[in-house]
Order: C-alpha cells, then sequence, then structure tokens
C-alpha cells in the first residue's frame, strides 16, 4: 500500500512538474511571492506555503484549498520571486489536474502542432503561457 501511495506522489509531483515547466523544489520559502500577492488575503494557503506543500507531498491538501482557484495570475509571484520560480504556472498545473483528476492529462505543448486539438484550446493556452 505505501509503495502504490508514493508512487502516486511521484506521478502527481511529475504531472505538476511537467504541465507548469516549473520546479516547486527551487523554492527556499523566503515569502516574497506572497508578500507581494494582491490576492493574498483572501486565499487559504499563500503562495510561497503552496510550494512547501508539494514540497513535502500534500498533493491533496493543495488540490482541495481555495488559493488554487483565487490565484488571478498576475505573475508578480514570479517576478518577485528570487529563483524566478512562476507559482502562477504551478497554480495553472494544479488547476488542470483538479478538473481532469480522472482523465488522462497532457501537455499543450505536446500537441499544439498535431492539429488534433482545438482551435479556443490552443489559442487560450498561448495567451496565458507566453509573453
Amino acid at each position: 500500500m505505501q509503495a502504490s501511495l508514493t508512487g502516486h506522489k511521484k506521478e502527481i509531483e511529475e504531472k505538476i512538474m511537467s504541465i507548469s515547466g516549473e520546479n516547486f523544489y527551487r523554492c527556499y520559502q523566503c515569502g516574497e511571492c506572497s508578500s507581494g500577492c494582491p490576492a493574498g488575503f483572501e486565499m487559504d494557503i499563500l503562495p510561497n506555503q503552496i510550494n512547501a506543500n508539494l514540497q513535502i507531498g500534500e498533493f491533496e491538501k493543495v488540490l482541495q484549498s481555495k488559493t488554487i482557484w483565487i490565484c488571478v495570475a498576475c505573475f508578480e509571484c514570479g517576478t518577485r520571486c528570487p529563483h524566478n520560480i512562476d507559482i502562477a504556472r504551478i497554480n495553472e498545473a494544479l488547476r488542470q489536474i483538479k478538473i481532469r483528476k480522472n482523465m488522462d492529462l497532457f501537455n499543450i505543448w505536446d500537441v499544439a502542432n498535431t492539429g488534433e486539438f482545438p482551435t479556443v484550446a490552443l489559442v487560450a493556452s498561448f495567451r496565458k503561457f507566453t509573453a
């Protein structure tokens, strides 16, 4: 049972990193992201605490939080982070995982040129993830 749970946690960890393109283990909890977050006062888990919970494997706690839905993706956290960790992208990955919990996840960049993806979804993703 424990090996199965460990494998499941590793799978979620890899999905978060693959979808977001971010490594939450690089966060050392300076709190700069949380201090600049305009929506932080509404969050039940602050942005730096999202990373802390992910680092210790508390994936369900993060997926059940209202924080991932309150994040407005203003990218203030990423601009303040000394390690350039884009927590908005991590939150987006967490939202995708939550929404598609029982579906097969994919990385938008892997399917962008296949022609097998709705155009509106591609446009929305490119607007969100490109500068």
